[in-house]
């Protein structure tokens, strides 16, 4: 299964290595029921444990607000602080794949560790263990069709006439096209983050829409309103 998107309490996670997802967990424990009579082997299975579920995987876009989501702690602009003991965050989870296919988990615990080296060929990462959890009448997760969708995390921004850079969250089923970008507004797509700059105005106030529509179903579509101050 190929991986397109992990999101978790509605936010996308920030990208992961190449190595994707691995689905494991603790086996089931058996006990087994022996009957004097049947000699042959047991009568009956007993689950004395149900096992669990979990997902490992590698998150390596450490910018500040991918490590808060994960980790937890504080963010103050660029940077990020961590906290001071290890958080578990519990939420809805969801897994879109490449093939089409979402997996969605209404209840799950995640935490994270920074882990990888300095230096050499290999890189940081946060090592991330996200686990189902039981809930009375619901089942643990389900698999179905992913329905095309594309959200922008904000509908609207405001730049000062001086410029300068902001960074907006997409979560889409699948490939976007960008179009409508304004006059003085240029656009970079890092992962699932659009990045959108502003040159300095020094004429009359700018605006216009960008619009995000899911290469596979132009009907989905997001919108992003631009205004930039007028230059002095």
């Amino acid at each position: 299964m190929l991986l397109d998107e992990v999101s978790f309490g509605g936010k996308v996670i920030g990208l992961i290595s190449a190595d994707g997802l691995t689905w494991g967990g603790d086996d089931p424990t058996i006990f087994d029921l022996n009957a004097a009579q049947l000699r042959n082997g047991p009568v009956k299975s007993l689950v004395t444990s149900p096992g669990t579920d979990q997902f490992t995987f590698q998150m390596i876009q450490l910018i500040a607000e991918n490590m808060q989501d994960i980790l937890g702690g504080d963010i103050n602009g660029e940077n990020f602080s961590a906290p001071e003991t290890v958080q578990t965050k519990e939420d809805v989870m969801s897994i879109k794949a490449g093939t089409g296919q979402t997996i969605s988990i209404p209840k799950a615990s995640m935490y994270g560790k920074v882990r990888g080296q300095l230096g050499g060929t290999n890189n940081l990462y946060i090592n991330t263990v996200a686990k189902i959890l039981a809930q009375q009448g619901v089942p643990p997760y389900s698999i179905g069709p992913t329905v095309p969708d594309v959200k922008a995390g904000e509908s609207e921004l405001s730049f000062p006439s001086a410029g300068g850079t902001q960074v907006v969250r997409i979560s889409a089923s699948g490939a976007v096209a960008i179009s409508g970008t304004p006059a003085g507004f240029t656009l970079a797509q890092d992962g699932n983050y659009l990045v959108i700059t502003a040159a300095a105005n020094a004429g009359a106030e700018r605006t216009g829409t960008l619009t995000i529509t899911l290469v596979s179903d132009n009907t989905k579509t997001a919108t992003i309103t631009l205004t930039q101050a007028a230059g002095a």
